[in-house]
C-alpha cells in the first residue's frame, strides 16, 4: 500500500523526469477517471466527524491513485465528487440526485444513521452502490436494498459484542456489577443500541433499572444524571454523540456520581482522544465497546502516522472506517473490470477481504451486512486508549471497578 508521503515524492520525482525530457502538457496521454460520489456532513452539528471521514476516504484514494490506480480499467484514476450535505437529510437526499446526475459509479459516506437511512434509500432508487462508513442503526440494511454495503458492524452487532466481552470480564474479574443504567440519545442509533442492551443484558446476569433518554443537543444534562444517582447503579451504559457523552462524564463528576465503571456502547467520547485533551484525568478509566482497528496489524501504526502527518490530527475511528470503506470499493472496481454501477454492485456482493486494518474480515450477507464484523472494548488508561478485550487483541488489563470521582480529580 503506497503511503501519502510515497504519492508526494513519487508526483515530485515524476514532475522532474517530465521536464527533463522536454514532452510538452498536451501531448500527455490523459489518465481514464472512475467518478464516486461523497457525501458527509461538512458543515452543522455533526461537521467534526463528517470531515474525518472526508480525510479518510482522501488519504485511501490518494493511496490508490498513487498505487497506479484501478489496473483492471487500465490504471483509472478515482476522482471523488464530495458533497455537503449539512447534517441533514434533506440535503443529503439532494447529494444523491447530483451524484446520479453526474454519473457517479458509486457513493461512500455518510457517517450518521439518520442520514444514511436516506441515502440508501436513494441510492437504491437510482440503482448507485453506496458503501457505508459508520451509520451503525440496524434498520439501514433491513429494507431489502440491493445497492446498500456496510463493512463494519451495526448497533445490535455492537452491542451483543460489548455484552459478550462483559461477561467474559464479568467472569473472570469475579465482579459485582448488577444494576444497570442506560442513557442513550434519543434518535434512531441511540433508541436501536439500548433497545439491544435491554434484551441482552438478563442474559449475564444485569438488570436494567433505569433506560434514560436525552436529546443529543441538550444544553445540561443535570436531571439526567440525578436519576443515575438515583438508580443506584453498578454499570452506566451511555450511547451517544460526542457533546453529550462528554456532558454526560462531566456532570457525573460534577454531581459526584460513583458508579463501578462507565461503558458505553458506540460512545462519541468513549474512544476519542480529544475527549482526553477535554476532559483531561475525567477520561482515565472509561470503557468504550466500539469500531476499533486491528492494533496487531503490522500496517496500521504507517497509516495512523501517515494520516497524522498529513492532516494534524490524532486517530479517531471515524476516519479509518472511512478510509477502509474506501478500499473496500477499491477492490469492487478492481474486480468488476468496468465503470458500470450493477458490475460494480455484483462484485461487492462477491467481497472477501481478510488482510484488512479492522480486527474482522469483510464480507457481505443478502441484506449488504457485513456479518463477521465485530467492536473491540477499549479503556482510557493514563490518557492513552488501550484495547482492553477479547484477550487475542488485548494491550492492557482492564481496572474495573474504577476509583471515585474524588480520587481522581
Amino acid at each position: 500500500m503506497t503511503t501519502r508521503r510515497e504519492f508526494l515524492k513519487t508526483a515530485a520525482g515524476a514532475g522532474v523526469a517530465s521536464g527533463a525530457l522536454g514532452f510538452p502538457h498536451v501531448l500527455r496521454a490523459q489518465a481514464p477517471e472512475v467518478l464516486l460520489g461523497e457525501t458527509h456532513p461538512l458543515t452543522g452539528g455533526l461537521a467534526r466527524e463528517g470531515n474525518l471521514g472526508k480525510q479518510g476516504i482522501e488519504l485511501a484514494v490518494n493511496e490508490i491513485n498513487a498505487a497506479g490506480g484501478i489496473k483492471s480499467m487500465g490504471g483509472a484514476r478515482i476522482k471523488l465528487m464530495v458533497l455537503d450535505n449539512e447534517s441533514k437529510p434533506p440535503v443529503a437526499i439532494s447529494t444523491m440526485e447530483r451524484f446520479k446526475d453526474a454519473g457517479a459509479v458509486a457513493v461512500l459516506g455518510p457517517y450518521a444513521s439518520g442520514l444514511a437511512f436516506v441515502t440508501t434509500q436513494e441510492a437504491e432508487k437510482y440503482r448507485i452502490p453506496h458503501v457505508l462508513d459508520v451509520a451503525v442503526a440496524d434498520g439501514i440494511t433491513e429494507r431489502g436494498f440491493k445497492y446498500t454495503f456496510r463493512a463494519g458492524p451495526n448497533a445490535g452487532m455492537g452491542a451483543r459484542t460489548t455484552v459478550e466481552y462483559l461477561g467474559g470480564l464479568t467472569r473472570e474479574m469475579k465482579l459485582g456489577l448488577k444494576r444497570v443504567v442506560l442513557i442513550h440519545e434519543d434518535g434512531l442509533f441511540g433508541k436501536s443500541t439500548a433497545d439491544t442492551l435491554e434484551k441482552l443484558l438478563p442474559g449475564i446476569g444485569m438488570q436494567v433499572v433505569e433506560r434514560i433518554p436525552h436529546s443529543a443537543a441538550a444544553p445540561s444534562l443535570n436531571n439526567e444524571v440525578l436519576k443515575i444517582k438515583a438508580a443506584k447503579a453498578d454499570l452506566v451504559i451511555p450511547s451517544t454523540y460526542y457533546p453529550a457523552h462528554s456532558l454526560i462524564i462531566r456532570t457525573m463528576a460534577e454531581q459526584r456520581v460513583d458508579v463501578g465503571a462507565i461503558l458505553s456502547v458506540y460512545g462519541g467520547a468513549g474512544s476519542q482522544y480529544r475527549f482526553i485533551k477535554d476532559v483531561g484525568k475525567l477520561a482515565d478509566y472509561m470503557l468504550d465497546g466500539n469500531h476499533w482497528y486491528n492494533p496487531k496489524h503490522p500496517r496500521i501504526k504507517g497509516i495512523i502516522a501517515d494520516f497524522e502527518h498529513a492532516y494534524h490530527q490524532p486517530f479517531a475511528y471515524e476516519w479509518m472506517l472511512a478510509y477502509q470503506s474506501a478500499w473496500v470499493l477499491k477492490d469492487a472496481l478492481e474486480r468488476a473490470g468496468a465503470a458500470d454501477r450493477d458490475k460494480v454492485r455484483e462484485a461487492l456482493t462477491r467481497t472477501r477481504l481478510t488482510d484488512q486494518i479492522v480486527p474482522y474480515p469483510i464480507t457481505f450477507d443478502e441484506k449488504g451486512q457485513n456479518p463477521g464484523a465485530r467492536t473491540l472494548l477499549m479503556q482510557v488508561q493514563n490518557g492513552r486508549i488501550a484495547v482492553v478485550y477479547p484477550p487475542e487483541f488485548a494491550e492492557a488489563k482492564p481496572t474495573i471497578p474504577v476509583p471515585a470521582w474524588d480520587k481522581r480529580m
